[in-house]
């Protein structure tokens, strides 16, 4: 396994201060992410970004995918460029040995808009989006968890 210099990667740029990047406890995970306080439960951890990807044309295999639907469409967030993404592509996937910490929520407005306007004018649809809360009370220096599937878990041997 290449060893990454957490002091150099380019990293995302939004990483909020209760966060930080390290290497994962999980063996050959690479990179993970670890609280730098301690985290309230119910605390909006970010949401995952990337590139949105509408049709199977544009699939690409990789292990950044994100499949997730909106109320009119399915589509894949591809977390796999480090310029399109943010630091939640680093969290790792929960095993029997590593407890899940965060949930996954797909946003669904129950009515009306789901456009957000940028700072700069653009708009954008978040319906269907990922956003990331805290189960639980996570401690300072423990690594985030989330739990990707059974199917995803059986192909680590998790």
């Amino acid at each position: 396994m290449e060893l990454i210099d957490v002091n150099v990667c380019d990293v995302p740029k939004y990483i909020p201060e209760f966060v930080h990047l390290g290497y994962s406890k999980i063996p050959n995970a690479g990179l993970g992410v670890f609280a730098t306080t301690r985290i309230k439960q119910g605390t909006f951890m970010g949401n995952y970004m990337g590139e949105i990807l509408d049709s199977a044309d544009e699939m690409t295999t990789n292990e950044y995918l994100y499949g997730t639907y909106s109320r009119t469409k399915k589509f894949t967030i591809d977390g796999s460029s480090i310029e399109k993404s943010n630091y939640t592509r680093f969290i790792n996937c929960c095993s029997a040995n590593y407890n899940e910490n965060l949930v996954g929520i797909r946003y669904t407005p129950s009515e009306g808009s789901s456009v957000y306007r940028t700072r700069t004018g653009k708009q954008i649809d978040i319906d269907g989006y990922i956003f990331f809360y805290a189960t639980r009370d996570i401690e300072q220096g423990e690594e985030l968890y989330y739990d990707y599937g059974e199917a995803y878990r059986k192909k680590l041997g998790i």
